[in-house]
């Protein structure tokens, strides 16, 4: 094999080696974060920890094997993620207001368990440093004589309490996040293009190489 093609491999079994601990990272973040986190944010981590990581993986092993069918397949992976990013590009985006339901939904779960379950909003509450669904009077209008500790930064209740609702702080979060993930979308797109082209060239030198092979042999 060629000094460009060997230059490829070396430079995409670096990112992918990158990519498979970052992804491994992104996992472990979301397990240490199970009893702290809303459901939403460790599904999230999740799925894009695990896809990082197995598609980098598929990769590592088709280009140091030279595997025609394993490359190609990691090729497809990024193929589609590519087409994924170009209709977040290009596409319609969520306007503000359907990003803020998506963000209460939880919190409206929890603030009706809790009416039952005393605590059941106390992850949020810390996650988010908030107090009640819409303030901290919500634990008055269902009969709470105090407030639950979770409502007091670091559970402290010698110190003032959280006056943000729930909701409003679970928006806000979500806002920024996704607010961030759209500043980064044209470097995402950049990084995965690049990806994209070098193993597809890998995979035309892979095959032509094992077209030499058999014609020689």
């Amino acid at each position: 094999m060629g000094c460009t093609s060997g230059c490829f491999k070396c430079f995409l079994n670096i990112l992918n080696t990158l990519y498979a601990l970052f992804g491994l990272l992104i996992i472990g973040i979301a397990t240490l974060s199970l009893s702290q986190a809303p459901t939403a944010y460790i599904i999230y981590l999740y799925v894009v920890g695990g896809v990082l990581f197995a598609s980098s993986i598929i990769g590592c092993c088709g280009i140091c094997q030279e595997s025609v069918c394993l490359t190609t397949t990691y090729g497809f992976i990024l193929l589609a993620l590519l087409i994924v990013q170009l209709f977040g590009l290009f596409g319609n985006s969520f306007d503000e207001d359907y990003i803020k339901r998506y963000a209460v939904e939880d919190v409206d779960v929890k603030w009706k368990l809790e009416m039952i379950e005393p605590g059941a909003m106390d992850k949020i509450q810390r996650t988010y440093e908030c107090c009640g669904r819409n303030g901290p009077d919500d634990y008055v209008s269902i009969d709470r004589a105090t407030l639950s500790d979770s409502c007091y930064p670091d559970g402290k209740t010698n110190i003032p309490y959280f006056t943000t609702g729930c909701v409003n702080a679970a928006a806000d979060e979500f806002l920024r996040f996704f607010n961030y993930a759209d500043n980064s979308k044209w470097g995402s797109f950049a990084v995965t293009a690049l990806l994209c082209f070098c193993t597809f060239y890998l995979v035309q030198r892979f095959r032509k190489e094992r077209q030499r092979y058999t014609y020689h042999y």
